[in-house]
């Protein structure tokens, strides 16, 4: 416990060391999500410039909340192989959490926040995609379906933080694992 009665979050002993070739099929697995987030963006920017910064400030602010969700995780400052390629939030979460330890509330408002964020962000451009083409949108959302399929069975079942990552909790559960 800490001074403040939060649990202070503890993992497994044995903390699964990322391969290179899961390293590798996780730079594979976000192809599909950098073309539909490069696609929607040069699509916005076709509408409006500040549809643009609309956007990616929409993603950078899931980065920082994730950051905060971070803190505690067995990877933090190291190689994550984490959804929508928001793998810089735990470098960022080393950096501006760095002497900060786990505490379940701090974790669930930044969790529910990047959750929310997130989901915010692969919303926002639905408009602009379909109304440039009906096409963009199925494309879109074809893509960001494959990065679902291809990073939760092969990334979130291996990681240490599934215990406590709400989208590992949910693919424990989807899967029975």
């Amino acid at each position: 416990m800490t001074g403040d009665d939060t649990p202070v979050m503890i993992h497994k002993q044995c903390i699964y060391q990322w391969t290179s070739r899961d390293r590798r099929f996780y730079f594979l697995s976000l192809i599909p999500f950098f073309i539909a987030f490069v696609g929607a963006t040069c699509i916005l920017a076709i509408s409006s410039p500040y549809l643009v910064i609309i956007f990616i400030s929409l993603y950078i602010l899931g980065n920082i909340f994730q950051a905060g969700a971070c803190v505690g995780c067995p990877y933090r400052g190291k190689f994550c192989p984490a959804i929508f390629g928001v793998y810089l939030s735990n470098i960022i979460s080393s950096i501006i959490y760095k002497k900060r330890s786990f505490k379940q509330q701090f974790f669930n408002i930044n969790a529910n926040l990047a959750s929310t964020t997130s989901i915010i962000a692969l919303i926002f451009p639905i408009y602009w995609l379909f109304a440039s083409g009906w096409y963009y949108l199925v494309g879109y959302i074809v893509l960001i379906a494959l990065h679902l399929y291809l990073f939760f069975p092969n990334f979130c079942l291996k990681c240490d933080y599934n215990d406590t990552c709400p989208g590992g909790r949910t693919v424990r559960q989807l899967l029975k694992k």
